[in-house]
Formats: C-alpha cells, structure tokens, sequence
C-alpha cells in the first residue's frame, strides 16, 4: 500500500473519530458554544503549526476576508449538528455532513466555468431520497417524537448549506490562490470561529467557564478534525476520484458504525438504507465527471 494511499485512510478514520466526537459532546450534554470553542482552539494549534512549513501570504486582504467568513460559518455549522444531535441520532446529522460537497459541486459552474452534468439531477434526488428515508426511519425506531421531526429535518439542512458554503471557501480559495495559503485559511477559520463564539459567551455570562466534559469532546473533535484535514493534505498527489472517495467514504461509514458501537445508535433497515443511499450520492458526486465522460465515449 503507498504511503498516499495510506494518508488517505488515516485521514478518513481520522474525521470518522470526530464525528464520534460530537455524539460524546450531545451526550454529555456540553453546552454548544463552549465545545465550538475548544474545537477551534485545538483545531487552530494543528493548522497553525503547518502553517510555517508552507507559503502564506498573512497581508493578503482576500485571505483574512475569506477565513473570517468561513470561520463564523464553521460556527453555524457546528451549533446545526449540536441541535439536530440533541434532536436525533448522530447518524443522520453525520451524514448530512458529509454530503455537504453537493453545495460546492452545484455552485461552482456559476463561478468556476464547470460544466452542469446529466448526472446532478440524480445526485439531488439521492440527497432527498436519504432525507426522507431517515425521516421514516427515526420515526419508525422513536428517536424523533412527533413534534420535534420538521424541526430536526431544519437542522439537518442547516448542517447542509452551511457545510457546503464552508467547502465551497474552500473552492474560492482554490481559484484564489492555487495551492498557497491552505493551513493558513486554516489557522484563520480557527481564529475568527473561536473569536465570535469567545464574544457570544461573553455577552451572555460574566465569566468563562469549562467543564471537564467539554475539555475533553472540543478537544477529541478539534484534534481529530485538524488531523484529518493534514492527512488530507498530505495525500492530495492522488488522483481526486481516488483520494475523495476514499476518504470521505470512510468518514461516513466509520464516523455512523463508531456512534453505534459506542453509544447503542440503533441502525434499523431503513436508516441503513438512508446511510447507504448519503454513501451513493457521496461517491457519485465525486466521480461524476468521470462517469460522465466513460459513458460519453462508448
């Protein structure tokens, strides 16, 4: 196995430990704006160290504007998946997660030139499909009670959109910057997450707080996030159609099959059946131009 390849897993296993990081914060009932800010802390140490064993441009004002709004991004997208685990399995939320690469799959032929494929369509109704078949699934195993089902549907697609417009910075820095500046975009995300939600608590209590719960859920889900975008980094001589995938992949298999295990998730036919339809949609999405050209020259 090449060590790319290698890197690839690691990094995959390494996002699935923090999507077990945040059932262990819903289920020691950490408060979300103190995990964020453990999570941005510990995140921003990693990315922070990679910064000075690659080019960043620090005066660069697109770079500051560009982490600042995804850093307040990452906070949305974070307070989403706390509420919408309070409200239903780590599961689903976790797979919605992860599905938020559609945004900047659909966006980017608006601002990179891409070309809108046959195949995007079928994409979106995988996406729905999943939706709806979780839907029925919680309710079928009573982990949504009635009442609480369009409220918990809201959130997931609030951990969507704001997922997929937190990749999709990811994308404009692409176009911005080329291969500079990546930990450093990191290190600011970091910054400006921990920041705005450092104001909100201040604004709201008169003193900083931390729980030994909270230390220890912001800081397994930050270092394992952190790690996991290193890894990432570190296979990116893989082919896309190879390094995505497989990361992502395993990510979203590790990060449901780990809250099960650990915490008696239950995973009944028909939330498997949504997990398995999230994991077409994932690997169809990124290989969809490559499936649209091999089919193209038959």
């Amino acid at each position: 196995m090449s060590l790319t390849i290698l890197l690839s897993i690691l990094s995959g296993i390494s996002f699935a430990g923090a999507g077990l990081g945040y059932k262990m914060a819903e289920r020691w009932q950490c408060r979300t704006s103190v995990f964020i800010l453990v999570f941005a802390i510990t995140g921003g140490a990693f990315a922070g160290i990679k910064a000075f064993f690659e080019t960043t441009i620090w005066m660069e004002p697109k770079l500051w504007l560009l982490g600042i709004a995804m850093g307040l991004l990452f906070d949305v997208a974070i307070y989403f998946i706390m509420q919408a685990n309070r409200l239903g399995p780590a599961s689903t939320s976790w797979t919605v997660l992860n599905l938020g690469l559609l945004v900047p799959i659909f966006v980017s032929p608006f601002i990179a030139n891409e070309a809108v494929l046959w195949v995007d369509p079928i994409i979106v109704l995988l996406f729905m499909s999943m939706l709806l078949v979780f839907a029925r699934g919680m309710k079928d195993t009573g982990e949504v009670v009635k009442g609480e089902q369009g409220l918990h549907i809201l959130m997931l697609l609030g951990i969507f959109f704001a997922q997929g417009l937190f990749l999709l910075g990811n994308k404009i820095k692409y176009l911005l910057f080329n291969d500079a500046n990546t930990a450093g975009l990191t290190f600011i995300v970091y910054l400006s997450g921990s920041l705005g939600v450092l104001f909100v608590i201040l604004s709201t209590q008169k003193r900083l707080n931390f729980t030994m719960s909270e230390w220890k859920a912001g800081t397994v889900t930050g270092v394992c996030n952190s790690l996991g975008v290193i890894l990432l980094l570190g296979a990116m001589s893989l082919p896309s159609t190879i390094v995505f995938p497989l990361s992502a992949s395993i990510a979203l298999l590790g990060g449901v099959f780990l809250t099960s295990l650990i915490y008696g998730e239950r995973l009944n036919r028909l939330k498997m059946i949504g997990v398995m339809l999230g994991l077409m949609a994932l690997i169809l999405a990124v290989f969809r131009e490559k499936l649209v050209d091999t089919l193209t020259s038959l």
